[in-house]
C-alpha cells in the first residue's frame, strides 16, 4: 500500500480510531478509580566505617553493603517487624512490599516499602531500618562485620502524600494510545484481508477489464430513473458518460445489441440499465428496453408498468406483431418489453431458438435494444444471453462484491470467448485507499469470436444498417 492511500485509509477510519481511544481512556479511568490507592515511603541508609584505621585495613568494599542490603530483608527482621507493630500479615506478603536498592555511585542503601495506610507503610520502613541499625551483631551471628561497619539511618521514611498507583493521568494516557494503535492496526488488518472491489484500480488489478464509469452513490426513494428526476445531477452526467463509451465502442464495431449483467444480485444492473436506456433515447437513438431477467424482472416496476404482456408472451405469439407487446413510456423513443408472466423453466426459454429469432425482430425496430438478465454467477441465462447480443458491461457496486467473485464472472464469459465492453463501478464513494492484493493482474480477454450473433442482422426488407447505429438526429 503507499503512503498516499495509507493515510487515506486511516483518516478514512480516524473517528473509529478516536472512538476506540476515548473508550479505552474512559475504562482505564473507571478500573483506575475502584482499585486501592498504594503508597511508598523510603528510609535512606548507610554503611559507615567505625573508625579510621578499620578504613586503612580494611577499605570500604561491597561485601558489608551487599551483607546489610540482604539482612534488611531477610525473615527474622520481618517477624520481628510484624510482632513489634502487631502488622495482620506473613513475612513472606510484607517481604514482597519490600524493595532495596543501592544508589548509582553511592554507598546509600534505600529501603521502600509499600502498603495502602500511609502512615503504616512509614512505620515498617522506619522499624526496619533502626531493627537492623540496633540489632545487627545479633542478626549477623558475629560481629567481625559490625563492629567494623554499621548501618546509618540518613533521611527516615515520611507518611506519603500522593499514592504511588494507580497513577490514573498515566493509564488514561496508556489506554488511549494502546487503544488508538489496537484500533489503527485493526484497520490495516481489515483492509489487507478484505478483497471487495472498491475501486477501478481493484478491478483492474484483477481482470485487466476497463471500467467505463464510476456512478455516485444515487439516494434511495423514487424508482423511477434518476436521469428522469435529476436531469442535471452529477450522477445523470455520468450516464450520459457511459451513453458516450457505447456510441464509441459502436464506431469500431456495430453494438445493435447490448446486455448488461452484474456477478451477483444487488450490483444495481437493472438502475443502471433503466437510466442509460433514457440517455441513449434523450440522444436521438430508438430504443428498446428488454426485460430478459425471467425470474425476478424489475424493469417494469422501475417504468411503473404492467407485466402482463412482454417477453414471454411475445415468444408464443409467433408472428404475431411485435409491436402490440411493446410498452411505450414517457420518454420519447424509448419502448420497454417487459418480461411478461415468469415461466416455470426460465434458461429453456432464453436458450430457445425462438428467442434469437426475437432479438432479430427486435433490432428492426430500434437502433439499439437493451437487454436486463440475472445474475451471472447464479444462472446460465446471462451466458446465453451474451452469445445473442454484440456487446456485454458488467455492473460491480462499490465494496459488495467479492474480488474471486468478480473474477469468477470473467472467468465465466472468457470460457465462451466473450470479453466485456467494460465495466460499471456503481455507487462508487472515491477513492478508499483500499488496493487489492494478488500475485499478479490478470490479462485482459481476448475477444476470440465478436458478441454478434450468427445470422445475419438484416432480415428481408430491413432498414437496419450493418454498422453501428442508424443515422439519426441527435
Amino acid at each position: 500500500m503507499e503512503f498516499k492511500a495509507f493515510v487515506s485509509l486511516l483518516w478514512r477510519w480516524a473517528w473509529l480510531i478516536a472512538l476506540v481511544a476515548l473508550l479505552s481512556g474512559a475504562l482505564a479511568y473507571v478500573i483506575s478509580s475502584q482499585l486501592t490507592p498504594t503508597y511508598e515511603s523510603r528510609v535512606t541508609v548507610t554503611v559507615t566505617r567505625r573508625t579510621a584505621a578499620d578504613s586503612e585495613i580494611w577499605g570500604i568494599n561491597e561485601r558489608p553493603i551487599a551483607t546489610y542490603m540482604e539482612l534488611l530483608r531477610k525473615r527474622p527482621v520481618l517477624e520481628t517487624v510484624i510482632s513489634r507493630l502487631q502488622l495482620n500479615t506473613t513475612p513472606e506478603a510484607l517481604e514482597r512490599r519490600v524493595r532495596v536498592s543501592l544508589t548509582r555511585n553511592t554507598s546509600l542503601i534505600v529501603l521502600a516499602v509499600r502498603d495502602s495506610n500511609p502512615e503504616q507503610v512509614a512505620a515498617i520502613a522506619n522499624e526496619i531500618a533502626n531493627l537492623v541499625a540496633q540489632r545487627g551483631r545479633e542478626l549477623l551471628g558475629n560481629d567481625v562485620t559490625f563492629s567494623r561497619y554499621y548501618l546509618h539511618v540518613v533521611e527516615p521514611a515520611l507518611p506519603a502524600t500522593r499514592p504511588v498507583s494507580p497513577r490514573i493521568p498515566l493509564n488514561v494516557a496508556v489506554f488511549m494510545v494502546v487503544g488508538a494503535m489496537l484500533a489503527a492496526g485493526a484497520v490495516l488488518l481489515r483492509d489487507y484481508f478484505d478483497d471487495r472491489v472498491r475501486s477501478a484500480d481493484d478491478i483492474t488489478h484483477l481482470t485487466g477489464a476497463k471500467t467505463l464509469v464510476s456512478i455516485p452513490p444515487q439516494a434511495a426513494g423514487s424508482s423511477e430513473p434518476l436521469v428522469l428526476r435529476d436531469g442535471l445531477s452529477p450522477v445523470a452526467e455520468t450516464y450520459r458518460r457511459l451513453r458516450m463509451h457505447i456510441e464509441h465502442a459502436a464506431a469500431q464495431r456495430p453494438i445493435h445489441t447490448l446486455l448488461v449483467t452484474s456477478a451477483i444480485d444487488g450490483e444495481g444492473k437493472s438502475t443502471t440499465l433503466a437510466n442509460l436506456a433514457v440517455v441513449l433515447a434523450q440522444a436521438g437513438k430508438r430504443v428498446i428496453l428488454v426485460d430478459t431477467d425471467l425470474r425476478k424482472p424489475t424493469l417494469h416496476t422501475i417504468f411503473q408498468q404492467s407485466n402482463t404482456r412482454g417477453v414471454t408472451t411475445a415468444l408464443q405469439a409467433g408472428a404475431e406483431s411485435l409491436a402490440s407487446h411493446l410498452v411505450p413510456t414517457r420518454v420519447a423513443n424509448l419502448d420497454l418489453l417487459p418480461s411478461g408472466p415468469v415461466p416455470p423453466n426460465p434458461a429453456e426459454v432464453i436458450a430457445s431458438p425462438h428467442m434469437a429469432s426475437l432479438i432479430e425482430r427486435l433490432k428492426d425496430h430500434a437502433d439499439v435494444v437493451l437487454f436486463d438478465s440475472p445474475a451471472l454467477l447464479a444462472v446460465v441465462d446471462p451466458i446465453t444471453l451474451a452469445r445473442l447480443c454484440d456487446a456485454t458491461i458488467l455492473v460491480v457496486r462499490s465494496g459488495r462484491l467479492r474480488g474471486n467473485a468478480l473474477v469468477s464472472a470473467i472467468d465465466q464469459l472468457a470460457q465462451f470467448q466473450i470479453a466485456p465492453l467494460g465495466v460499471v463501478l456503481n455507487a462508487h464513494k472515491g477513492e478508499p485507499g483500499h488496493f487489492y492484493r494478488a500475485s499478479a493482474p490478470r490479462p485482459t480477454v481476448p475477444a476470440t469470436h465478436s458478441q454478434a450473433p450468427a445470422t445475419s442482422r438484416d432480415e428481408p426488407g430491413s432498414t437496419t444498417p450493418t454498422s453501428g447505429y442508424p443515422a439519426t438526429a441527435e
